[in-house]
């Protein structure tokens, strides 16, 4: 059986990394991996493969044309525009790869130019728990092979006629990428530490309406550390906020740790270093209830959520409307944990297969080959 070629498309900013980088260490192991990305230092892919022993893994960069790559650089795109980029690139990417694996919903250009083609295979990987209406775009019909990290997004998709022929409950692979956190300090203190981490997507992200009263409420208070580590496109994506935005005394005060989208604020660094988390509708709670604590929500639009299933996670921790029932909730936080924790436990339990003997990297891997030698 010849070894299959197997191209990751790296595309995005650095948070989609740790979705993908251990299935394709896994895979390197028997197979030829490549990660195709756009021409850049790419310091923390080339750092986290560095780490997690990934040195089979090969990066290819390739250039979108030089007249696009003007524009870019004219318009401040750190990173290329994918259409532009893979149209430039497509020809050579499908005739070169047995598969071709995606965390994002860009496929379509691939897809047209394959036409009723049998290769490469489409193959999709989530960034991030799926739960939202986002996960549920009819496009997922489009992957030849889904893997899904356990069985509440098994039911979301077959519910609303998404889940593809071929599909495989495999876990969630970010969690074999990540680091150990246990010695790091991040405050000169005991107090306990509040995550604040607002959606970038207006209008259910708290950040735009109450995100500065907030920062402002725990910047004139000294019972909590806060970390402030907004979802990475919140001040990086092209159109998103700007860092002017935020007045200069929250980055010097003591007990305010900022970080608007350094390599931390993606590797679940604060996730696992906070004792509460505050927040609207990231899924980056359903990681930090893996290990369950205290949760705290802002309905900044004041939604009827309670029958809606894309809310699922507010029912991890107590709703709040208004910054000035913070104080409150944070106070009643302990105490009402005792409510949420068995409410956690089955929603982690939905959320991520797990299996003795084998990471969640490794059944994807297997998942992928054994797709792939089949068809």
């Amino acid at each position: 059986m010849s070894q299959k070629k197997i191209a990751i498309l790296f595309l995005d900013e650095i948070h989609h990394i740790n979705h993908f980088v251990t299935v394709a260490i896994a895979l390197s192991k028997t197979s030829s991996v490549s990660i195709l990305t756009y021409p850049d230092k790419h310091a923390y892919l080339h750092k986290t493969l560095s780490r997690l022993n990934g040195d089979e893994v090969i990066i290819e960069q390739l250039k979108t044309a030089p007249f696009r790559a003007f524009t870019d650089t004219l318009k401040g795109r750190s990173i290329p525009r994918k259409g532009f980029w893979i149209k430039k690139n497509r020809a050579y990417i499908l005739k070169k790869f047995d598969a071709i694996i995606f965390t994002d919903f860009f496929h379509r250009y691939f897809t047209e130019a394959r036409g009723e083609a049998n290769v490469p295979k489409f193959i999709k990987i989530t960034h991030g728990t799926p739960g939202r209406g986002y996960s549920l775009k009819p496009q997922q019909l489009d992957f030849d092979l889904q893997l899904l990290p356990g069985k509440n997004y098994l039911e979301l998709l077959k519910n609303n006629n998404l889940l593809a022929q071929h599909h495989a409950v495999v876990g969630y692979p970010k969690i074999n990428a990540v680091p150990d956190v246990s010695s790091m300090n991040l405050f000169p203190n005991q107090k306990k530490i509040v995550l604040y981490n607002p959606h970038f997507s207006p209008p259910l992200s708290s950040w735009h309406t109450q995100g500065l009263q907030i920062l402002d409420y725990f910047y004139n208070q000294q019972e909590y550390n806060l970390i402030f580590a907004p979802h990475i496109n919140l001040f990086h994506k092209v159109g998103g906020d700007t860092i002017d935005s935020i007045p200069e005394k929250y980055f010097h005060c003591p007990t305010i740790h900022m970080d608007l989208g350094s390599e931390k604020s993606v590797d679940m660094v604060y996730i696992n270093k906070a004792d509460i988390y505050l927040g609207d509708v990231s899924s980056q709670v359903y990681e930090f209830i893996i290990n369950p604590r205290a949760c705290i929500f802002i309905n900044a639009e004041k939604v009827d959520f309670n029958e809606d299933p894309k809310f699922r996670f507010w029912q991890c921790g107590d709703v709040v409307e208004h910054t000035e029932t913070l104080g409150t909730a944070l106070r009643n936080a302990s105490e009402n944990f005792s409510i949420y924790k068995p409410v956690q436990e089955k929603i982690t339990e939905e959320n991520y297969y797990t299996e003795a003997g084998s990471t969640a990297s490794e059944r994807a891997a297997k998942a992928i080959l054994n797709f792939l030698n089949a068809n």
